[in-house]
């Protein structure tokens, strides 16, 4: 697995706030993440000649990069909009401007994520607006199978029953989670939970309930790269890439394989291999949490824990702030905010940086950022490092 060149790095990011914004669409959501990134590292939208973006899932928009680098004032010579599902969309808009700065096609891009998914909602409508296809309709719907809560609940089915395990490992994800985003105070959720609020919270597709759910939100982050040389000309704080891997299984559930056969157990072990180190070196992860159950399954094929095991990492708080791998450290998409898995890619820097402030991982080095598209169809595995 070729590594990812050393001759970009991370140099800013940034967020907007999120919940509900209104009065600002997707446009203006994305643009303000941007200029929020530059103003990290002491940059201006004039530094900018590589913009990558992904469209808004509630509103889909045909060119979206260029409807972003138009309202910005932007004439870059490297621009791509990107979809590929999930948090593995954030990881491919890092790998497609690492590449474009490394072969000369532009020197500073950004990369970036943000919709109004809240406020855009009809009145009186519940969950996420999801208007664009998904290529399975045709075999799914018709039987029932809608949205996304029903196939991870499928997930979430057969995990408890292959490993034994039960509800109560999906709430000690959530409980864990809720109280990283205490500590956050861009996230949506303020109060704390406890597994009797997690037992009490409405079943929404058994076995998930609403508080295995993620959080619909408006909301924006994106993160800077330029070349290692202008970094070090600018004085800038490095986060280096040092593996993105992905894998692709499937894109219908209805042909989706066995959990042990999803792609991202592949996807670890070629990044791990890529970066020279394994999980034991891992000092924070920031993991795809639509639900709970993903983060189940995400710990136990990256190797973290046996499979089946990684409740208990919960439960120990191996995987809490304080323990060896604490995950999702700014609350996530089930207690920050739903905002594509970006913020995610903003946590993992941030934390790399030394800049959480009272969710800090004490001397961070390595950071690990999975996430997966559609229902675990395209799996990606990304390790960043401080410079």
């Amino acid at each position: 697995m070729p590594k990812v060149t050393d001759e970009a790095v991370i140099i800013g990011m940034g967020e907007t706030r999120v919940g509900k914004l209104p009065g600002m669409n997707s446009m203006q959501i994305q643009a303000q993440a941007v200029l929020n990134a530059l103003d990290s590292c002491g940059l201006s939208i004039k530094d900018v000649d590589g913009l990558v973006n992904l469209d808004p899932y509630t509103i889909p928009n045909s060119m979206f990069s260029t409807t972003v680098g138009e309202y910005l004032g932007l004439k870059p010579s490297f621009i791509s909009t990107v979809d590929v599902g999930g948090t593995v969309t954030g990881m491919t808009m890092l790998q497609q401007a690492a590449w474009a700065i490394t072969s000369g096609y532009c020197r500073t891009a950004v990369c970036v994520f943000g919709e109004n998914a809240l406020t855009a909602r009809p009145p009186g409508a519940h969950g996420f607006l999801l208007k664009n296809q998904m290529g399975g309709e045709e075999w799914e719907e018709p039987y029932g199978l809608q949205g996304m809560v029903a196939p991870y609940a499928l997930v979430a089915q057969r995990y408890l029953h292959d490993y034994g395990v039960t509800e109560a490992d999906l709430g000690a994800v959530a409980i864990s989670h809720r109280r990283h985003a205490l500590l956050n105070d861009n996230a949506m959720m303020k109060k704390p939970m406890t597994l009797d609020d997690h037992r009490a919270s409405k079943m929404i597709c058994s076995p998930l309930r609403l508080l295995d759910c993620s959080l619909v939100a408006d909301g924006g982050g994106a993160v800077v790269l330029t070349s290692a040389a202008n970094a070090r000309r600018l004085g800038a704080k490095m986060t280096r890439l040092r593996s993105i891997a992905m894998r692709m299984t499937h894109n219908s559930v209805a042909v989706m394989p066995d959990i042990e056969d999803f792609g991202m157990a592949a996807a670890g072990r070629e990044a791990f291999e890529a970066a020279a180190i394994g999980p034991e070196d891992i000092d924070v992860a920031e993991l795809h949490d639509a639900f709970t159950i993903s983060v189940l399954v995400t710990l136990d094929a990256l190797g973290f824990c046996k499979p089946g095991g990684a409740g208990e990492l919960f439960r120990s708080g191996a995987v809490s702030l304080g323990g060896k791998w604490p995950v999702n450290t700014h609350g996530g998409l089930l207690s920050q905010a739903h905002i594509g898995g970006m913020l995610h890619i903003v946590e993992a820097v941030r934390q790399l940086r030394g800049e959480a402030g009272a969710r800090q991982v004490e001397n961070a080095r390595y950071a690990l950022v999975s996430g997966n598209g559609g229902v675990f169809s395209v799996c990606g595995v990304m390790i960043l490092e401080r410079a």
